[in-house]
């Protein structure tokens, strides 16, 4: 005797239940197995393991290592940095960095080398706004130009401002470049308008061959409101000083001399409103 095919005997079954089989229900999307996306944990501020892109150091609670080391390990990283060993700065300064008492020129300079390596934007920035926090007496103004330009590096630009004004305030005999390198910083810092234009009078009286130093705070002071003459003083000087050997120039400094003068005249007064006439002529309709 024949056994039938397995295909027939579910045709068979499904005929002798009356129908097709119901399939399962779908699952519900709050019953889904998919795992869910975890929040981040809160990072244990007593945690060993930091991420120092994201981690700045913990709270400085350590204290200085001796005087002596601390000037060794300046000096070793002095030596380090000349040869071009980042590596090498940051591992003889590690020790002396966030301790109390802070020493300054240990956190620029470990700032100024980690500065230059990628990941560790949050370590930076902690080391860099310690080292701009205090003006220290043993830091030369060539240790606030580098740490300067490593504040521009990281759009630091009023930091980086203050750390060439200490600068400028180091040196015996500031030079014109020296005025004219802080007014353009400050030129990046809003509502310092009128210092930058400051320092580059100061940079055009210690170099009067640079005339661009005299158009440049001109320009600066016509933009600020209540400045406008002392503006035209400067940028009148220039126009004669610069006339019959930059003639390119005469015709964009004139439109802006004009303007400045324009904005100085007093806005035209308007004349009072007549008053009707009064009498028989005024009012025509009124019967005599």
């Amino acid at each position: 005797m024949l056994r039938p095919a397995p295909a027939v005997l579910v045709v068979v079954l499904l005929a002798a239940c009356g129908g097709t089989p119901t399939p399962p229900a779908p699952t519900k999307v709050e019953q889904s197995t998919h795992p869910v996306d975890q929040q981040p944990i809160a990072r244990d501020p007593h945690n060993p393991f930091r991420r120092p892109d994201r981690d700045p150091p913990p709270p400085r609670s350590e204290p200085q290592i001796p005087a002596a080391e601390l000037d060794a390990a300046l000096a070793a990283a002095a030596a380090a940095r000349t040869a071009g060993d980042d590596a090498e700065v940051a591992r003889v300064l590690f020790p002396c960095a966030n301790k109390i008492p802070k020493s300054t020129r240990c956190e620029g300079e470990l700032a100024m080398a980690l500065a230059k390596s990628p990941g560790r934007k949050a370590e930076v920035q902690y080391f860099l706004d310690h080292a701009i926090a205090d003006d220290d007496p043993a830091a030369d103004a060539d240790f606030y130009a580098r740490l300067a330009d490593t504040l521009l590096r990281q759009s630091m630009q009023q930091q980086a401002a203050v750390a060439l004004q200490r600068r400028l305030a180091r040196l015996p005999e500031p030079s014109a470049a020296d005025y004219a390198r802080l007014s353009e910083v400050l030129q990046g810092v809003p509502q310092r308008e009128v210092e930058a234009a400051e320092l580059l009078k100061q940079a055009f009286e210690r170099d009067p061959t640079k005339l661009q130093y005299l158009r440049d705070a001109g320009m600066l002071l016509s933009q600020v409101q209540g400045r406008g003459a002392e503006a035209l003083v400067l940028l009148e000087r220039y126009r004669d000083a610069i006339r019959g050997i930059q003639p390119e120039e005469m015709d964009s400094i004139e439109r802006r001399i004009a303007q400045v003068r324009s904005q100085l005249e007093p806005a035209p007064t308007t004349a009072p409103a007549t008053a009707p006439a009064q009498g028989r002529r005024a009012n025509r309709g009124t019967p005599d």
